[in-house]
């Protein structure tokens, strides 16, 4: 199995969602300032609380949580215009975190009062701001790991509950060893500033945090290759994922009249994953082949109306993926169908062996164009490889690949050619797809 940071160095992380959550924290954070500000201002921690302002404290720390909490569940949706949708999802966000923070804040601030009173902190003395300092930490670590929960709990996923929590978590840890430090250096412990960038920044790193965790810890997910919502990205957390025009779906496919308001579903069993297709009329494809029920595999293509969307899961290694996904099965032009028809030892000539040993001719009479779309004599179903993004043709009496502008490149011998003559036992890399050539 892939480490998680693998995630990383394969791009797969989705910057977008990372963004909108970093944001809508921040923006939660920024808001619920307001309401805790009123109830702050000119109150200091050696001066002792009424009864009623302890109760008013608790209901604007829950007003804050949710929020944030709000804000965060409703940026799963990555849309920046309003619908009843994103709504309904900031009202079950905030419910949630607001009833949760009741809780978490009673414990958290006995965590709290409890590193002050070993700090030598009491009313009318102040004491240690190490104690401060660590008793903010402790008591937000707590807050911030309920934040997280609550949001794992507004996507109706039981394993978003925990990795809401660490990413909260570790967004409390940073936004209260920042707070008491920014507020010392901006105006000496006092003043609305302080606070507003202290809740602010807060709300930004538990947002941020959530999503990393969550990204990190994938386990499916489809982008979309080709179509209006091009380079975005549906983590698939839940057993079930519909995908369609409507709304509600959890893959919105906007735009495209010939996508259905529910078009398909992708279903979860233990490892596996299911597609579906809901669609009488334009039906579903997976791998250029239309279906009405089909197991899906790391680096399957699924096309609905104008969308073309790539299936990944986090288990296979990259090399696996490559040997995994070339596509020799699907629906291929005739002269490729001849070329490739019969075991490997059939094929005489220049060839590309792939990691398996399987034998690939080349054509000597015309280009031989290889890549992810349909059309292609030789059809590589990866993520990194483009929809035309090589060719191989005779030239002089020797055989040469051209890259046809791909995004991830062509590779000869480790080192990315743009045209290069062909040797026997080259070692050729598409993307990430590895191949070598025999002549």
């Amino acid at each position: 199995m892939d480490s998680p940071f693998a995630l990383v160095r394969e791009g797969s992380i989705n910057r977008r969602e990372l963004a909108f959550k970093a944001l809508a924290g921040l923006a939660g954070g920024a808001a619920g300032w307001l309401p805790v500000e009123l109830v702050s201002y000119g109150h200091t921690l050696t001066q002792q609380p009424t009864p009623a302002q302890v109760v008013i404290g608790f209901i604007v720390w829950m007003i804050l949580s949710g929020l944030i909490g709000g804000a965060i569940v409703a940026a799963e949706r990555q849309k920046l215009e309003y619908s009843r949708e994103l709504g309904l999802a900031f009202a079950r966000g905030f419910v949630i975190c607001f009833v949760l923070a009741l809780p978490a804040y009673w414990i958290a601030n006995a965590v709290f009062n409890s590193f002050l009173g070993a700090g030598g902190w009491s009313y009318n003395q102040p004491g240690s701001v190490v104690a401060l300092i660590f008793g903010r930490i402790a008591s937000w670590v707590l807050m911030g790991a309920m934040l997280g929960a609550g949001v794992g709990i507004a996507t109706f996923t039981l394993a978003n509950i925990g990795k809401g929590a660490i990413g909260g978590a570790i967004g409390g840890f940073l936004g209260g060893a920042l707070f008491d430090p920014i507020s010392m250096m901006i105006t000496g412990g006092q003043g609305l500033e302080s606070r507003f960038i202290g809740l602010s920044l807060i709300g930004l790193a538990i947002g941020l945090f959530i999503g990393l965790v969550q990204e990190l810890t994938k386990t499916a997910w489809l982008t979309v290759e080709q179509g209006r919502l091009r380079g975005r990205q549906f983590r698939l957390d839940g057993p079930r994922a519909t995908m369609g025009r409507a709304e509600e779906n959890v893959v919105g496919l906007f735009g495209d009249a010939r996508v259905q308001m529910r078009h398909a579903v992708i279903e979860r069993k233990g490892p596996d994953y299911t597609i579906k297709s809901l669609a009488v009329q334009e039906g579903t494809l997976v791998n250029g082949r239309r279906v009405e029920t089909v197991d899906l595999h790391d680096g399957d293509r699924i096309s609905i109306g104008g969308y073309e969307l790539g299936f990944h899961l986090r288990q296979t290694s990259a090399a696996a993926r490559a040997q995994a996904s070339l596509a020799l099965d699907r629906p291929s032009p005739a002269h490729v169908e001849a070329q490739l028809a019969g075991p490997s030892a059939a094929v005489n000539g220049p060839c590309l062996v792939d990691m398996t040993g399987r034998r690939f001719g080349l054509r000597g009479d015309a280009p031989t164009r290889l890549g992810r779309a349909l059309d292609n004599d030789l059809v590589v179903s990866h993520s990194s490889v483009s929809r035309h993004h090589a060719s191989i043709e005779a030239h002089n009496g020797t055989l040469q690949v051209k890259d046809l502008n791909s995004q991830n490149g062509t590779f000869v011998d480790g080192k990315r050619v743009g045209n290069a003559r062909l040797v026997n036992g080259d070692s050729i890399r598409f993307g990430d797809a590895q191949f070598t050539f025999r002549a």
